[in-house]
């Protein structure tokens, strides 16, 4: 007869076993079998899709350098990447909710400019020193344009009516606190010029107010502004950068009509502060196979990025002295534009 506890097929039935062995033994085997299941569901990173959260609204540089590189550094990752937008607060929304997830691996974020900028304006008390910062690709210069029906043809004409009609003028902008709001600003301080500041949630919204005449002007990412003003949608007055711009390349810059203003926007991958460094290794090394490809070669070319990788460590130094570039001249500026 078997033993209290047991049944017939029982894989613990022998005739000699207490029962209080059988019940250690049975406790230690599913212990075991819960242990290799865990085990098994994870497996090496990663082991499941990653979420690619991007701070700005779909259609932007950001938006696009994001889904591109997260598509092309899939093959490598063996897993999907899959984007998220949550624009808002000159990113602020964004890089807060990657800070606050989980260190493993499964939500990282795009790292743009502002997340060099936003301690600065109040809006998170976050800066690329309290995340992990993966990997950076690329630099973008700003452009200043116009609605193709509108009277000002040069940036000469453009900025004369600026500083006679002091806020006449309506610039749209992808955000207050955001790169190009920021442009906007410079070219204020270096000019003299004074506009009424319109701000959108991305370059996308802000650009199409400009097609539709709701304002005045925009600053946004050469790539951003290309396309529009191929289609004879929008005019192209300046770059705001020392050289000229490969898909602008008849746009004059504003370092050579004697205004040597301007601060690029920059694009890169980073995660919640405290990743693991393994993790953070095998990101940058299948964002930096992306890199290499003709697929991202063909999108800075037609885009007007200028592709600059640079690894964790370098990226970390030149986020770091862009965001104390911007603590020092962003009170100057906010007062400037009164925000």
């Amino acid at each position: 007869m078997p033993e209290t506890g047991a049944s017939e097929g029982d894989p613990l039935r022998y005739n000699h076993a207490s029962p209080v062995v059988v019940a250690r033994l049975r406790w230690i085997l599913a212990a075991c079998a819960l242990l290799a299941a865990c085990g098994g569901a994870e497996g090496p990173y990663p082991a499941k899709e990653i979420r690619l959260i991007v701070q700005a609204a779909p259609g932007g540089t950001s938006d696009t350098v994001s889904r591109v590189m997260g598509s092309l550094a899939e093959s490598r990752l063996g897993v999907p990447i899959v984007c998220e937008n949550k624009p808002g607060a000159s990113g602020a929304l964004a890089f807060s909710y990657v800070a606050r997830r989980p260190a493993d691996g499964y939500t990282i974020g795009h790292a743009p400019v502002e997340i060099a900028i936003v301690r600065s304006l109040g809006y998170a008390d976050l800066g690329p020193s309290d995340v992990s910062l993966i990997c950076m690709v690329s630099k973008t210069a700003p452009a200043l344009v116009v609605s193709a029906s509108s009277p000002w043809r040069t940036f000469e004409e453009f900025l004369e009516a600026a500083v006679r009609e002091r806020g006449g003028i309506v610039m749209a902008n992808s955000g207050i606190g955001s790169i190009w709001h920021f442009n906007i600003l410079l070219m204020e301080q270096g000019t003299g010029a004074r506009f009424t500041h319109l701000p959108y949630g991305g370059s996308t919204p802000a650009l199409v107010s400009v097609i539709g005449e709701h304002s005045d002007a925009a600053v946004a990412g050469v790539g951003e502004v290309v396309s529009h003003v191929q289609a004879g949608k929008l005019r192209a007055l300046a770059v705001f950068d020392a050289a000229r711009s490969g898909v602008l390349p008849d746009v004059p810059t504003s370092h050579e009509l004697g205004f040597p203003i301007g601060a690029p926007a920059w694009s890169g991958f980073f995660g919640p502060g405290g990743m693991q460094e393994n993790q953070v290794e095998l990101l940058a090394g299948a964002f930096e196979a992306a890199f290499g490809t003709e697929e991202w070669a063909k999108l800075c070319r037609e885009r007007g990025m200028e592709a600059l990788f640079l690894d964790k460590d370098g990226f970390a130094e030149f986020a770091n002295q862009q965001q104390r570039f911007f603590e020092r001249e962003i009170p100057k500026l906010l007062r400037l534009g009164g925000a």
